[in-house]
């Protein structure tokens, strides 16, 4: 039976993580169901089913009404949040409602949104935290927040700040993040891993150490930061691998926001005198033939940041970590997050607690043929565990069983 399914992603076009999962999931589920795919301004479709790698022509895309920002503009009008929260999240309900959904799937970070339709899937990438806009003394506060909580209720039909009860499943894209759904929302999760691709065969490896991962220069408490200046002052320090001729090549996304670009920047002035490359926004092409030729994965992410206090820094899963193994490129990554569920220590890579570790692994591949060898061929193996197929045929069984209850 065809379900009418929507898959809701509302900034896309950040070539992410969280864009190939709603992309990928759009592409097999427009195989067998009616599928819109939801989103704001309207994206370069082409230019995302050439990065991605998917066929995208079964989907119908959804672009916000932008006759419907009258709603929106309730949020220039007050100077709290609440009103014009509540009047954005009309607009999308709205809309979204009128498509007569049997099953939508919430794959938007950090959303709120209760579920338009008869069935929901909610896809958490990592557990936003409460609303710490409703802590505190005070009456006026209390009052404020049970006048907006009511008036949502009465607008939407559901309480937003229960929004995630409106959802049948939450998915987690790794045994970390269920973990941390647990703690930070009180409530089960299926792990639904992420759909990474397989980037080989293996070409002959070079002395090549790679990274993959957007540039962000944002450092707040909830900021995915992949922490390519640590990886930098590493390799500086490395002289020995530096004289054996290894390179050190970072590829990745930089974002039109001035944070971004000077992060970039200001890592290209910091590698002058060093054999060290950029690829920024490299199209999927050559990441391929980057990870193809890269001989060891290098991955920082979370690092000196504790992983208690700031879980949202640490790496949730680790797609490109995967996508790395796939083609053979020996992991050599943070002992945090989730790249302890990818990498077995010793096995197929290995887990490093501080730089000296991350130095002394690496310069161990360095010096051992054999070993980067060995370890690169279980890399690969160990790889299948996470592919797209997995992925696509893990939240389509889900998607089934929602259509199938009504």
């Amino acid at each position: 039976m065809k379900a009418n399914v929507g898959i809701y992603k509302f900034h896309l076009g950040a070539d992410g993580g969280g864009d190939k999962r709603a992309l990928a999931l759009a592409e097999r589920l427009g195989t067998k169901h009616n599928v819109w795919l939801i989103t704001s301004g309207r994206p370069d479709l082409r230019a995302l089913e050439s990065y991605f790698d998917v066929d995208l022509s079964r989907v119908r895309l959804v672009v916000f009404d932008r006759s419907r920002r009258h709603l929106d503009a309730a949020s220039r009008l007050f100077r709290w949040r609440r009103p014009g929260q509540i009047a954005a999240r009309l607009n999308k309900t709205l809309q979204i409602r009128a498509l007569g959904l049997d099953v939508f799937v919430n794959n938007s970070f950090p959303s709120n949104l209760v579920c338009p339709a008869r069935r929901g899937v909610y896809m958490c990438m990592f557990p936003h935290p409460p609303d710490r806009g409703r802590e505190g003394p005070g009456l006026a506060r209390h009052a404020y927040h049970a006048l907006m909580d009511a008036a949502e209720k009465s607008l939407l039909g559901r309480p937003a700040p229960d929004a995630l009860d409106s959802y049948d499943v939450i998915t987690a894209n790794s045994l970390y993040t269920s973990e941390w759904i647990r703690r930070r929302w009180g409530r089960d999760s299926e792990v639904v891993y992420s759909a990474c691709d397989a980037a080989g065969p293996p070409e002959e490896k070079e002395k090549v150490i790679l990274h993959v991962g957007r540039f962000n220069g944002d450092d707040g408490p909830e900021v995915h930061h992949k922490r390519q200046d640590v990886l930098l002052e590493a390799f500086r320090g490395m002289e020995g691998a530096r004289r054996e001729g290894w390179r050190l090549h970072f590829a990745g996304s930089v974002l039109p926001s001035e944070s971004s670009s000077g992060f970039a920047a200001r890592l290209v002035e910091g590698a002058r005198g060093l054999p060290v490359s950029f690829h920024f926004n490299a199209d999927l092409e050559t990441l391929r033939g980057l990870y193809r030729k890269a001989a060891v994965y290098w991955h920082a992410t979370g690092y000196g940041f504790d992983a208690e206090d700031y879980p949202a820094k640490q790496e949730h899963f680790g797609m490109t970590t995967v996508e790395a193994m796939s083609a053979g490129a020996v992991p050599v990554v943070l002992n945090s997050g989730g790249q302890r569920e990818i990498v077995t220590h010793g096995s197929d890579g290995f887990l490093w607690e501080d730089l000296a570790g991350l130095s002394d692994y690496t310069t161990r591949l360095v010096n051992d043929t054999r070993l980067r060898a060995h370890l690169g061929e279980r890399a690969v193996a160990s790889s299948a565990r996470f592919s797209r197929a997995k992925f696509a045929e893990s939240v389509n069984s889900i998607v089934e069983r929602l259509a199938a209850e009504g």
